[in-house]
């Protein structure tokens, strides 16, 4: 770990300075609750200066392959924090482009480069005026100080890493969300024309009747055929409204307390569209919707996941069946499921079921859907299980912890 490659020394530093173990220790821990390089290095020049005794310090911190820049300096001129030089190495060539910055004050420069786990961070410049210099005592508190610090710099950098890769991996799970949401859609969208179809014929027939109507003078039945109008042109509006919601890619809703029985209502109104763009026999959804108390939820996310569930239901009886949507509350959690009367699945299927990328459609299916079911749940930190059979269907169930208060 050392910069130098040196032991650190414990003993021999002990007894030369009796409080060095203290001010190490001191050193470490204030390295380690810094967050980033720049709230380390700064500790590091201090500590140069308070506890090794040099006259000034520098730190340097690497630009790019071939440069590097004063990130911090102490008791040197002004004009030297932030200068950059051409330095492929983080050594005392380095420290000597420092100390020729610094001006006839100083003498001579010991550099120490920050190094950990292979990777090199920067460097420690020693300054040293004329006639002093430091006991080989000290030379050890300021390698052992480059140790530590270059090991906060490296754990800050993992940290670094690891957060920018915790976002990409967001970002990246919110693109397949988007990717599945928008190929339930498309699937939906040829059901949406007949759905319409049941929705504008209805309103045509009033019409003509609204017209006949007036033509005879007979104003009540006019209006009550204007009044039916209303409630067909109110029933696609709601249908167009609940399609765009779904479709909406806007960033999910903050988690607030939500009704199953509601979410389950609006999942079945969004999916149903999709029985109307299959041929040959359709299936059928029943609900059984039980009285639960209500849970704490992304609302949109949850009907994303129903959804899911109730358009693979359907894609699995191509010869058509019986859905069955129930709710209900066991043994601390509320649940709702989606079963149906297809084939089922094989034991292979089912330990495979929520594998990213899985899918038993063929060409047809992305393997998205039922992994962001899985996700869906685990940041609800609830449960999805399956139960299925061969020739016994399959029963997809969301399981959600009830508040304390529930």
């Amino acid at each position: 770990m050392g910069g130098l490659g040196l032991s650190i020394g414990w003993e021999m530093v002990e007894r030369a300075r009796p409080g060095a173990i203290d001010v190490l220790v001191q050193f470490s821990r204030l390295a380690s609750e810094a967050s980033s390089g720049a709230e380390i290095l700064p500790l590091l020049a201090d500590a140069a200066i308070d506890h090794v005794g040099a006259d000034a310090a520098g730190i340097l911190q690497r630009v790019d392959a071939e440069r590097v820049c004063v990130a911090v300096a102490r008791r040197l001129p002004v004009a030297v924090e932030g200068s950059i030089y051409e330095a492929d190495v983080i050594d005392n060539d380095a420290g000597r482009r420092v100390l020729a910055a610094a001006g006839a004050g100083f003498a001579r420069q010991v550099t120490l480069p920050l190094i950990s786990s292979g990777a090199i961070f920067g460097g420690l410049v020693l300054l040293l005026a004329p006639g002093h210099d430091l006991e080989p005592e000290r030379m050890q508190i300021a390698v052992a100080l480059a140790d530590l610090c270059a090991t906060s710099l490296g754990r800050a950098d993992h940290v670094a890493k690891l957060v920018q890769a915790n976002a990409e991996l967001r970002a990246s799970r919110e693109v397949l969300a988007r990717t599945e949401k928008l190929r339930a859609l498309g699937q939906m969208a040829a059901g949406i024309q007949h759905d319409l179809r049941n929705v504008l014929n209805p309103l045509g027939m009033h019409v003509q009747i609204v017209e006949r109507a007036l033509a005879k003078n007979d104003a009540p039945t006019a209006l009550a055929s204007v009044q039916e109008c209303k409630a067909v042109v109110r029933r696609g509006t709601e249908m167009l409204d609940r399609l765009r919601a779904f479709s909406r890619q806007s960033p999910s809703e903050a988690a607030h307390e939500v009704d199953l029985n509601t979410l389950a209502r609006e999942a079945i109104a969004i999916a149903r569209p999709r029985m109307s763009s299959r041929g040959g026999a359709l299936s059928r959804v029943v609900e059984e919707l039980g009285e639960v108390p209500t849970v704490i939820a992304r609302g949109e996310e949850i009907v994303a996941a129903l959804v899911n569930l109730v358009v693979n239901a359907i894609d699995a009886m191509a010869g058509g069946g019986t859905i069955t949507v129930k709710t209900g509350r066991t043994d601390g959690e509320a649940w709702v499921s989606v079963a149906d009367t297809g084939p089922g699945m094989t034991a292979e299927v089912q330990a495979r079921i929520f594998e990213p990328f899985f899918t038993t459609k063929g060409a047809e299916g992305t393997g998205l859907g039922l992994a962001m079911v899985f996700a869906t749940m685990q940041r609800h930190r609830g449960r999805v299980s399956l139960d299925t059979a061969p020739g016994h269907g399959a029963t997809f169930t969301l399981s959600f912890p009830l508040p304390a208060r529930a």
